[in-house]
């Protein structure tokens, strides 16, 4: 489907409208601007920008949107460009949700303006912006995912009395089971939860995001402090593993794996719950546990275990030469599970090198 949108004026008719171009991979000036932000994610921060431009080859467009001299938004972008998926502009590849800091929201149609125009001169095949409200009246949400989020506020006595009785029995059995959890932000952690990501994209049927992502992760986030690798183990071997990221008390649930083999110990369980005390006590105020297909029962059940709050994420498309902002209600097609999900893993690697690139 197609929502029509009047195509915004001519760059320059709106007055005194000017885009400051900031490169968030030289210098601090970008996360100066951002980190003083309550409602910054830390997707926004100059880290995942460098995470991007090493791991996949992304330009950034990262910009200060003034309206008569005065600061109105934030707007991160990433170019992706690829001779197969075309070149776009993406806020932001491979987030959660990175969408518009508004400083003054009135300003919404002159903000639009300045970006629409930058999707012009570009040559961008579309726009989008993942989370945040509309960026227009008429623009449609071109897809939706679940999410939810834990206000860890109350501290550790209330939140666990909070949990459901399934929840808490199947953390009382993962700590009967002699697991152990550590808390890592080296590069063997890493490795040890990379190995485990790739045996269950596997079983999901997705080829995993190379090694060199989860590398630049480890530089630019995990290692400076912005965030952790959570891994439970059994018998000395990693049976299940979480990384979180946090910026500004706002901490975020990104990637999760396990060994299928032992679910019978309930390890997600324990890195999740182990996590929440760490990221309370570390003094994040709030765990988003990322987005969550429509589709994934499981996985929403899991997320709903953990007596968040749900709610809806919705991403913003819109099509330069169409001049209008699509929707689809379909989700994406993630490949062919079938051919991933019983490819030698060696060979999903190697697949994973050769299409993330081309994807956001």
């Amino acid at each position: 489907m197609v929502a029509h949108f009047q195509s915004p004026p001519p760059l320059g008719t709106i007055p005194d409208v000017q885009s400051e171009r900031i490169d968030p991979l030289a210098g601090e000036v970008w996360d100066s601007h951002v980190t003083s932000r309550p409602d910054h994610s830390v997707f926004h921060r100059s880290a995942w920008a460098r995470v991007l431009a090493e791991a996949y080859g992304h330009r950034p467009f990262f910009l200060r949107i003034m309206v008569a001299g005065v600061e109105a938004a934030l707007v991160p972008l990433m170019e992706v460009r690829s001779p197969v998926t075309g070149r776009r502009g993406v806020s932001l590849p491979f987030a959660d949700f990175a969408g518009i800091l508004w400083t003054d929201s009135r300003q919404q149609a002159a903000v639009l303006q300045a970006l629409l125009g930058l999707a012009a001169e570009r040559k961008w095949k579309h726009l989008e912006l993942r989370g945040g409200s509309s960026p227009a009246p008429a623009a449609g949400s071109f897809r939706t995912y679940r999410a939810h989020e834990l206000d860890l506020s109350p501290g550790i006595p209330q939140l666990a009395r909070r949990l459901p009785a399934s929840t808490r029995r199947s953390i009382h059995k993962a700590e009967r089971s002699g697991l152990t959890v550590t808390m890592g932000r080296d590069s063997p952690a890493m490795l040890a939860f990379y190995q485990l990501h790739g045996r269950t994209r596997r079983r999901h049927g997705l080829p995993p995001q190379p090694f060199a992502f989860f590398e630049a992760i480890g530089r630019h986030l995990i290692e400076p402090g912005l965030g952790v690798i959570v891994l439970a183990h059994h018998a000395g071997t990693a049976v299940a593993g979480a990384v979180f990221f946090h910026s500004g008390g706002r901490a975020i649930y990104k990637f999760g794996a396990s060994d299928n083999a032992r679910w019978d110990l309930r390890p997600n369980h324990q890195v999740m719950w182990s996590a929440i005390q760490y990221l309370a006590e570390a003094g994040c105020q709030s765990l988003h546990f990322g987005r969550t297909a429509n589709a994934d029962a499981g996985l929403i059940r899991f997320k709903q275990s953990w007596a968040g709050a749900d709610g809806i994420l919705s991403y913003f498309r819109y099509h330069t030469g169409k001049l209008a902002w699509i929707t689809d209600a379909n989700p994406p097609t993630e490949g062919l599970h079938l051919v991933f999900g019983h490819l030698p893993l060696s060979l999903n690697r190697i697949a994973g090198r050769l299409l993330y690139p081309h994807l956001d």
